[in-house]
């Protein structure tokens, strides 16, 4: 049975047609799509349909929610996203503040902290777009040991430092969040940025670590591949791929890196180290462990020779940053994350072009580049294009599944006297998804993992889908629903504001959650199993309704 739930799911991310419109051979010339989508999508953006609305929110935040006749509609319900159209609930959204920063030294566990923002925060985009970016700019509190001489634990207050730094410049220019990310003390620790001496214990010239330069390089910034502007290879006359940067090149930003250290109020000797960390403050520059000699970059660019290390740090990120390869290779990740595993080369283009100019002038402006993905032809209107159906979407990982479910269901959350965030987190982490503490450098989940079964199709999540997850996703929403440890954790649901009967129950699934997708075999199937004689009770039949929704393929497969 498990087999065959992951092949249902796999084969309705890569060819799910018939719940979302008409055949290929029904399909319109592709000049008339192309029409249509951009008609559509012009429309849309200012007097958006509920299904459109509906799929915005699923994109840019933790999960849609419904306003529940609550007047005026809140900020990040379908009913607000309807009335002021898209265009001002991105510029709402861009407009709200950080909410309450992520403490270290709260007894609340960090990923309960994240469970608890992402299910009732208001600024909903900026945290969807720092998960994302954690993504990419990967740390973990495994990664982090704890110290005996800090006054408090190491890898909590370090990753909640982190992640005020993702939020805080989750809309801004990408190249300070790179050089932020580059100071950053709980980096430091993680790849070894901090204490990483171009000198030994005597002085003598040594190679320094190339953890932070290399990972920067091949997962924060270029790729391993150089890329065209769409995102596929830029391949050379042979038609082989090209290596974006080489080993003489990681050497050398290592070096040019090199000299940084836990805050303090004095640097140490040349070949020392400060040996108590500091997670509160970003890593201090000391020149006397930099290497100041010239170093060739990318592109031929060289380093001043005999520069300080807060020169050359400037150099080597200015480097990076106007490489040809940042604006698709960070805007393709980012549409990964907020909208579909597979975009065309056409949206990778189309945003990159964004990242490399904001309009004013401006390159790598993250706001900017998150509006052009979240208005784009492909990623608006009541359902993907028809064109992209197939492959389109992304299944959702199990934070987003979380979420998702818990937003739709709006429930009372009683964090006063109990800690409802840490179930979720603990559910999300049975799942294989442990906010917060990734296994790797490539996170839960490579941004190239191939879709299994579908040739040249990637599916990134899928890379933690196996019978073991999905039988957790199965115990999270069996336990969610049906057992009291549900609201002993202090997640209360309130079942009498769904619809009574089956058939207004199912409409109401394929209306809201579905937003307006459900398949006939679908909604046969909820019917049937809610008009058996064992569902013989109004709360049964609902849940039951509920738990094969959620389970179903149309659900966990965000379209």
């Amino acid at each position: 049975m498990l087999r065959r739930t992951a092949l249902a799911l796999v084969l309705c991310a890569t060819s799910c047609t018939q719940a979302d419109g008409p055949s290929a051979a029904e399909s319109p010339p592709p000049e008339q799509e192309v029409l249509g989508r951009a008609e559509q999508a012009a429309e849309s953006l200012e007097t958006p349909s509920e299904a459109n609305s509906i799929r915005f929110l699923e994109q840019s935040s933790f999960g849609p929610k419904l306003a529940r006749n609550v007047l005026p509609a809140p900020v990040g319900t379908v009913e607000h996203v309807m009335a002021v159209g898209i265009t001002q609930s991105l510029t709402e959204q861009f407009a709200l503040q950080p909410a309450t920063p992520y403490d270290g030294e709260s007894a609340q566990d960090l990923g309960s902290q994240f469970f608890q923002r992402a299910v009732t925060g208001e600024d909903q985009l900026r945290q969807r777009v720092a998960f994302a970016l954690s993504q990419i700019f990967v740390v973990s509190q495994n990664g982090i040991p704890d110290s005996a001489k800090t006054p408090y634990v190491d890898s909590k207050v370090a990753l909640a430092g982190y992640m005020n730094l993702l939020s805080q410049h989750a809309f801004g220019d990408f190249r300070v969040l790179l050089e932020e990310v580059t100071k950053n003390p709980a980096m430091g620790r993680y790849l070894d940025m901090a204490n990483n001496r171009a000198f030994d214990s005597k002085g003598n010239p040594i190679d320094p670590n190339e953890n932070y330069a290399r990972e920067m390089l091949q997962l924060f910034t270029l790729g391993t591949d150089k890329l065209n502007l769409d995102g596929t290879p830029a391949l050379d006359a042979n038609g082989n791929r090209q290596r974006a940067y080489t080993e003489e090149q990681v050497k050398a930003f290592a070096h040019t890196l090199s000299g940084w250290t836990w805050n303090a109020t004095a640097c140490p000797a040349k070949g020392a180290a400060i040996n108590t960390p500091d997670y509160k403050n970003p890593l201090m520059p000391c020149n006397d462990n930099h290497d100041t000699s010239r170093q060739e970059l990318l592109r031929g660019v060289l380093t001043a020779q005999g520069g300080n290390i807060t020169t050359h740090l400037t150099q080597a990120l200015n480097n990076v940053f106007n490489d040809p390869n940042v604006p698709p290779f960070i805007s393709k990740q980012l549409i990964q994350h907020l909208v579909t595993s597979n975009p065309t080369p056409g949206y990778v283009q189309r945003v990159a072009n964004v990242f490399k100019n904001d309009g004013t002038g401006a390159r790598g402006n993250l706001q900017a580049v998150v509006r052009a993905i979240l208005v784009d032809n492909e990623a608006r209107g009541a359902q993907p294009p028809v064109s992209l159906r197939p492959g389109f979407g992304h299944l959702r990982s199990p934070a987003l599944f979380v979420t998702n479910v818990v937003r739709w269901l709006d429930p009372t959350l009683d964090t006063a006297t109990k800690d409802p965030g840490l179930k979720l987190s603990n559910w999300s982490k049975a799942m294989n998804q442990w906010v917060t503490r990734p296994p790797s450098v490539f996170s839960f989940y490579p941004p190239n993992a191939p879709l299994p079964g579908a040739d040249g199709l990637v599916g990134p999540e899928f890379a933690i889908l196996d019978t073991a997850t999905i039988t957790a996703r199965a115990n999270f929403l069996h336990e969610f629903l049906y057992s009291a440890s549900t609201v002993n954790a202090g997640i209360t649901v309130d079942y009498d504001l769904l619809p009574a009967t089956n058939t207004d129950l199912v409409a109401y699934l394929g209306r809201y959650w579905l937003h307006g997708t459900m398949a006939p075999e679908l909604e046969q199937k909820l019917l049937t199993a809610m008009g058996d004689s064992r569902a013989n009770s109004a709360i049964r039949k609902k849940k039951l309704g509920l738990y094969l929704t959620f389970l179903s393929p149309s659900f966990q497969i965000q379209r």
